[in-house]
């Protein structure tokens, strides 16, 4: 197939699938949030998980776990598309243009990486607007709020944290798929009668969901500080991470949240890869490298 026609069924496939993974996940999503936007006064009623769910079902009960599940739904279906949708066009092509970067092999790391990076920081940043809306909607701000802003700052405040939000996608993307391909490539090799199945699949994105949130959680704790800041509390990349750092600590603040987030993450991954290699054999692609 070539590759311009495996762009359409590739965005619709990875639009299908992060869709699935973000509806199984949203609960974990909302408390991750939550952990990540409370203050020191705060944290005291939410110090972990436990407590965080707890506070969350206080608050507004079970619904409290589904709000911002419309705009994660939508952003799913788009950026996750996007995200995910673009990589092998993207690396085919850098493939095929590869006099330009030295000679690129398709099967190589560092060309999975530059494919994720690029296809991620596209769509973070083109989409940058319903992450924000998802990320103030599980924080608890009303619709009203958010409207408040556009009308207060412009449109252009929708694009709040989009710095973070692309770098943060970039290494999502880059680390998922580049390390979801070379433990896929290495459980076939090593373990015994091994095929690229479903028990290859998911292996290989669990393993991905956990490299994933190591390299991505510092920078989704920034990311999250600088879309929940008010009026008059515009911050910056620097201000939000030098804010987290005094509340938290260095390496306390940069992995505030991961348990949560890897508990989203990792399914997230699983289902997101598992769902996505299914519909790819179903509509006639090749499995992912």
């Amino acid at each position: 197939m070539m590759v311009e026609h495996a762009l359409v069924p590739n965005v619709c496939i990875s639009g299908v699938s992060v869709a699935c993974a973000t509806a199984t996940t949203n609960p974990i999503d909302v408390v991750k949030v939550r952990m990540q936007a409370l203050n020191t006064t705060n944290a005291k009623n939410a110090n972990n998980m436990l407590q965080t769910f707890r506070l969350v079902f206080r608050e507004r009960g079970v619904g409290g776990f589904y709000v911002g599940l419309t705009p994660s739904l939508l952003r799913a279906t788009t950026y996750g598309g996007l995200r995910l949708g673009l990589y092998d066009p993207i690396r085919r092509n850098l493939v095929s243009n590869s006099e330009f970067f030295g000679g690129l092999d398709e099967n190589r790391v560092t060309t999975k990486l530059l494919a994720g990076g690029c296809s991620g920081a596209l769509a973070a940043f083109t989409l940058n607007p319903t992450e924000l809306v998802k990320t103030r909607r599980m924080k608890g701000d009303s619709w009203q709020t958010i409207k408040t802003q556009v009308a207060r700052d412009g449109v252009s405040s929708l694009w709040r944290g989009s710095s973070m939000a692309a770098s943060r996608a970039a290494l999502l993307t880059a680390s998922q798929v580049a390390a979801y391909g070379e433990v896929k490539r290495l459980w076939i090799q090593m373990v015994p009668n091994a095929k690229d199945d479903w028990m290859a699949h998911v292996g290989a994105s669990a393993a991905a969901g956990l490299i994933t949130t190591a390299t991505t959680n510092p920078v989704d704790v920034v990311k999250t500080r600088m879309f929940i800041s008010g009026e008059g509390k515009k911050l910056s990349a620097k201000e939000a991470a030098m804010e987290v750092v005094r509340e938290y600590g260095a390496l306390r603040g940069a992995m505030r949240g991961f348990t949560a987030n890897y508990i989203r993450l990792g399914p997230q991954t699983m289902v997101t890869f598992v769902v996505a290699e299914e519909l790819r054999k179903w509509f006639g692609l090749e499995s992912l490298k």
